[in-house]
């Protein structure tokens, strides 16, 4: 599946480079109102998707210097070693912005489910279970840097509402329930306890990635662009 992270990834690049930098200031692109992710993208292990920011990153970094090697190598040194910084620092940056396709989508996909869950407990019986859900949906919800968003077809839907346990029944396996869904009380307590521990072991990928994503393209990568930029600029 390396194949269609990668394939998913270049394409994130070219939307978030080159198309809102050409038209950013001429077209405003518009956006869904409501949440939206890939979950061939969000299954993907963790090894995959590192593998696939690393490929377009490394190819970037190294295709810039084999090129601005060719082209001046004999006749500025200097511009080449700036080059070779200034592609390593790029090349960083690039696999940050790869990585934000994966994570920008298990980000919608985590507001997404925790917004449903705390549509799901809303209003219920006032029941220890319950209120362990609750609290714990909004720990993820608002200590984790998600939204609350609603899929479309649950926006402005009441809590009792026989279009939730409709949606879940539908989606479920998104979070690989394997019971059917019901309104009653008891099947929505049962999908929403496994709904919490599956979501927990997501947000840890979550972490994990973002992690990685925000190490690359931290303080490193601009001090890399800084010594080429100041390089070039003595040379």
């Amino acid at each position: 599946m390396i194949a269609y992270t990668y394939r998913k990834m270049l394409k994130h690049l070219v939307v978030l480079i080159f198309v809102n930098a050409l038209f950013i200031f001429f077209i405003r692109i518009p956006k869904s109102s409501h949440v939206q992710y890939d979950m061939k993208l969000i299954k993907q292990p963790v090894r995959d998707i590192i593998i696939s920011a690393t490929i377009i990153s490394f190819s970037f970094a190294v295709f810039s210097v084999i090129l601005i090697a060719l082209i001046q190598w004999n006749e500025n040194i200097p511009v080449v070693i700036a080059g070779f910084f200034i592609s390593v620092g790029v090349g960083r940056q690039i696999f940050a912005t790869a990585m934000d396709a994966i994570t920008t989508n298990m980000n919608s996909f985590l507001s997404s489910w925790a917004s449903i869950l705390h549509l799901l407990a809303k209003d219920r019986m006032a029941t220890p279970e319950w209120s362990s859900i609750e609290i714990q949906v909004e720990l993820i919800l608002y200590g984790e840097g998600l939204h609350y968003e609603l899929p479309a077809k649950l926006d402005r839907v009441k809590p009792d509402s026989p279009q939730v346990s409709k949606y879940l029944d539908e989606h479920k396996w998104e979070l690989e329930y394997p019971h059917s869904i019901s309104g009653e009380d008891p099947s929505c307590l049962a999908f929403a306890q496994h709904a919490t521990k599956q979501m927990r072991d997501k947000l840890r990928t979550y972490d994990q990635l973002l992690e990685v994503q925000q190490r690359s393209g931290g303080a490193n990568t601009v001090v890399l662009i800084a010594i080429g930029t100041l390089i070039w600029l003595l040379s």
